[in-house]
């Protein structure tokens, strides 16, 4: 409505001050003169009716008695008509009286005179006593009924003209409109007077403010209006005078800021030459950390690649005592904690740098938590802490995601736990914080009771070199580095990190709880869960939370569970029951004299017996004695499978083999222990190796095995940091070499315990082929050995060709330079961005077809406007054009609220087909990025 009103006023030209004036004055003038003149008429009208009414009433009382006399001389002589109708022409001296009749009751004439006194009448009213006026054609028809005599009725009729009453309207009607001429008239001077007076005036006044500029600002302005509009316009003139004084202020303040600014520019100049120069220092400084961090982790990593190794080595020898194997695995254990503490150090450095990326590969998540809290064992036997896990149901066994770095940051949780925790328990919990398709929010807690923390310590918790107070460090050790590196690597799996005063939940309870989420890719996956419905396990463990544990586990696999109070509680119930030896299991908890309890449990039960307690705490050769067996704390799913499955405790590990391949490695490194373990684990699986303790050495070795016409090596571990000759410049070296050789290629594998990121793709830019970091893991190994062994495995596509390739491309489909820049200039997320891409193309197209057939264009703007905002993260110009402008051309039809015609329809089909054929364009352009 609003729009019809602005449009009829812009029509109308009402907003301007001549047609407001019109509105306002003119047309409530007219329509107020043209009801009144419609007045005046209707009320002129009736009055004139009414006089006439009232002269013929007199008329007809004046001739009444006459006209009775005359029906009396009719009735007693009716050959006297003739002197009747003489004494009734008397009549005719009344004004406007047309004719006159005496009529008896049959509507007879028994006298007739004057004008039309013999044509046709109308009908007449006879009943009454009296009536009129009745029209007849321009007259107008009144009577009277007359004293009936002899019985008989007779009515006196009269006949008036109506030519009187319409000259009198036709007077009044020239004078309403004389009076209306007259008012138009006076209104058109007021009309004339008003625009002189206002109208005119502002005008001009417009006129002169829009040649106003800041060139003629200091112009007179000619003031010739009188009254308020006088005042208007010398105020202006008075603005305008202001409005120049400021003028020349802001200029001459402009030109000083000028000549501030310039002087300014100058000293930031000569600022920027000092900060230049001390950027240089810090580039050369942090150039010096990172050449220091490269080499301190080198020699740290590489006597610790040698003792995992020997450790694995030993570990799979046949004959070790059970003491051996635990002793083993406790270095081993160690071993890994200080590889973890290193790691934290340089992890520091990464984030620092802002380098440190996390990678994405799948891995089990149960499998991983109990392997850190493994790991931590011995720390909390030491001082006789509980530990559990609980892995709540909804949770996913196996997610993608990067192992290493969540292995990290529970184990700076646990680790913190059991630093700062004197006695007590510590609880580790999983559960499924927010479940969506293909990715999931998992939240974990660590649980303590240790000393908790104060208000002041809390505010620097997750702080780099800091701990909670200064005698924490001299009392428990530690770099402060763990949980500021936390934080980093959780903000890096989108997820939060936290912590609770276990006393603000419960006051009775003590220490910290402290959490993490993280958001995980889920692959789908069918988990099947064991059942022991025929088994019965009777089981007493003093710790509340893996009693709790094991209560979860065992109802879920389905087994017949008795749970003992204490100990004598076991007691009795082991002599009440008859327990299957086969199908039954007695679990006691490792407390004071295990010995003597498991004395008295074998006088009383034959059957499976299981001892629940560290791995360090427990003697193998007392358990082996009373036919016990171990379930090493924390528990978990998979040991107490086994546990009811009564599998081996230590089975030997089995390795791929692959004697088949005769396969011939080249080991470069320039420590002799690390080639020892290399080649031992290598022998393993019956790979031949040759060793080298240098780059020379290692070029000579070649060398000869191409003058000997011996086949080249299937592979090379090289190692990157050696004195003379490092494993860059060696690599460089061999290949250079292998180009002397037709068809001659080795595949390089840089051994390296660089920790810096950008590493990767520093070593495959010099002709490297793949990356191990050290300790290197018999896993490692063999995935190397699978791939780059393989009967299908194709010669990769040197740096040249690959420069070749991507230059051949039509930039307007895939530019792969702008995908690198929108990609912050890394390959791999940039090749994984075009990826993800590609592989939506038959999703978003069958959608696409699908709501097209179903005319619901607003979720195709809406799935079109997804797939424009795709393409803007990925260099394809041509199709993001494309999108684009197939999303404006749908956006037309909402924009302007009318629905798809055939032609509509037709035309977004033909876009749909020149899109399908963009999008074939870009997935083969794709396939010579991902080849």
């Amino acid at each position: 409505m609003s729009n019809f009103n602005n449009n009829l006023f812009k029509r109308l030209k009402l907003n301007h001050a001549y047609g407001q004036l019109i509105a306002l004055i003119f047309v409530p003038i007219t329509i107020l003169a043209a009801v009144g003149s419609v007045l005046v008429l209707i009320e002129t009208s009736n009055s004139a009716k009414s006089e006439q009414k009232f002269a013929a009433n007199a008329i007809l009382s004046r001739y009444k008695n006459t006209a009775e006399d005359l029906v009396r001389l009719l009735d007693t002589s009716p050959n006297e008509k003739d002197r009747a109708r003489s004494i009734l022409q008397n009549v005719f001296n009344e004004k406007n009286l047309v004719a006159v009749k005496i009529l008896d009751e049959q509507q007879r004439h028994l006298i007739s005179l004057g004008y039309q006194s013999e044509s046709k009448w109308p009908v007449l009213p006879l009943k009454t006593l009296a009536f009129g006026p009745i029209p007849n054609k321009t007259n107008s028809i009144y009577g009277i009924a007359l004293q009936s005599h002899k019985g008989q009725k007779r009515w006196l009729v009269i006949q008036l003209d109506n030519q009187p009453l319409a000259i009198s309207q036709y007077r009044v009607f020239i004078v309403l409109i004389t009076t209306g001429l007259l008012t138009l008239l006076l209104l058109l001077l007021c009309l004339n007077f008003y625009s002189r007076r206002w109208i005119a005036p502002m005008y001009e006044i417009r006129m002169q403010l829009q040649r106003l500029n800041a060139d003629t600002l200091d112009q007179h302005m000619v003031i010739n209006s009188t009254g308020e509009l006088r005042l208007l316009q010398r105020d202006i003139a008075n603005v305008v005078k202001r409005l120049h004084f400021s003028f020349l202020e802001l200029k001459e303040h402009t030109e000083q800021t000028e000549d501030d600014l310039r002087r300014t520019l100058d000293t930031l100049e000569v600022q920027n030459i000092t900060y230049k120069q001390a950027r240089d220092q810090a580039i050369s400084s942090n150039q010096a950390k990172s050449v220091f961090l490269a080499n301190i982790s080198h020699e740290l990593r590489t006597p610790l690649n040698s003792i995992d190794g020997f450790i694995h080595l030993l570990l799979r020898q046949d004959n070790l005592s059970n003491d051996q194997r635990l002793y083993l695995q406790t270095i081993r254990k160690s071993s890994a904690h200080l590889l973890a503490l290193i790691n934290d150090v340089l992890d520091f450095s990464k984030i620092d740098a802002g380098k440190l990326e996390l990678e994405t590969a799948p891995f089990d998540l149960e499998e991983a938590i109990f392997d850190v809290m493994d790991m931590l064992s011995p720390l909390a036997a030491q001082k006789h802490i509980d530990m559990a896990f609980y892995f709540a149901d909804t949770v996913p066994k196996h997610v993608v995601g990067d192992a290493l770095r969540f292995k990290q940051v529970l184990t700076n949780l646990i680790s913190n736990a059991i630093k700062f925790t004197p006695d007590g328990e510590i609880i580790v919990r999983a559960r499924m914080e927010h479940d969506d398709i293909g990715q999931c929010l998992l939240h974990f807690s660590v649980q303590d009771s240790g000393i908790g923390l104060s208000g002041t310590d809390r505010k620097r918790l997750f702080e780099s070199f800091s701990q909670g107070d200064a005698s924490v460090t001299r009392q428990f050790g530690g770099t402060g580095l763990g949980l500021a590196i936390s934080k980093q690597l959780v903000s890096l799996m989108h997820g939060q990190i936290g912590f609770e005063d276990n006393q603000e939940r419960a006051p009775t309870e003590k220490g910290s709880t402290f959490w993490f989420t993280a958001m995980f890719k889920v692959e789908d996956e069918e988990f099947t869960q064991p059942q022991f419905e025929n088994m019965h396990v009777v089981s007493y463990l003093a710790h509340p939370a893996t009693a709790n544990v094991l209560r979860h586990y065992l109802e879920n696999y389905g087994v017949r569970h008795t749970e003992c109070q204490s100990i004598l509680d076991l007691f009795s119930r082991l002599n009440a029951l008859k327990l299957n030896s086969e199908q039954s299991w007695v679990i006691v908890d490792h407390s004071g004299d295990t010995e003597a309890l498991l004395r008295e449990i074998r006088g009383r039960y034959e059957g499976h017996l299981a001892v629940y307690g560290y791995q360090m705490t427990l003697d193998l050769n007392m358990l082996n004695e009373y036919k016990a067996r171990p379930l090493y704390q924390p528990l978990s799913r998979t040991a107490l499978i086994q546990l009811l499955e009564n599998q081996p405790i230590f089975e030997a590990e089995q390795h791929d083999d692959f004697k088949a391949l005769n396969l011939h490695v080249l080991a470069v490194d320039d420590h002799l222990p690390n080639l020892i373990v290399l080649e031992a684990l290598l022998g393993e699986i019956n790979v031949k190796t040759t060793k080298a303790q240098s780059g020379q050495e290692a070029l000579h070795i070649i060398q000869d095995r191409i003058q000997q016409g011996l086949e080249p090596f299937d592979l090379i571990f090289m190692d990157i940091q050696m004195p003379v000759m490092s494993g860059i410049d060696t690599t460089r070296a061999i290949r250079s070499l292998e180009s002397t050789v037709d068809n001659m290629r080795m595949p390089i594998i840089a051994l390296t315990a660089h920790a810096l990121a950008d590493e990767k793709e520093k070593l495959l830019k010099v002709g490297m082929d793949d990356y191990v970091t050290k300790p290197i893991q018999m896993e490692q190994i063999i995935h190397i050995l699978t791939h780059w062994s393989s009967n299908q495995f194709i010669s990769p596509v040197t740096t040249q060709e690959k420069v070749s390739r991507i230059e051949s491309l039509d930039s307007s489909i895939l530019d792969w330079k702008q995908c690198v820049q929108l990609a912050a200039n890394k390959e791999d997320l940039a090749q994984d961005l075009l990826k993800m891409l590609v592989d939506s193309f038959p999703t978003e197209l069958s959608e696409i077809e699908q709501l097209i057939e179903m005319e619901d264009f607003p979720q195709l703007e809406h799935v079109l406007h997804r797939l424009y905002g795709a393409t803007r993260y990925v260099g394809t110009p041509k199709l993001q054009q494309a999108t684009g402008e197939f999303e404006h051309f749908l956006s037309i039809l909402r924009k302007e609220r009318r629905k798809a015609d055939d032609q509509f329809i037709q035309e977004t089909l033909q876009r749909l087909e020149q899109l399908k054929i963009v999008i074939h364009e870009v997935e083969l352009a794709a396939k010579q990025i991902f080849n």
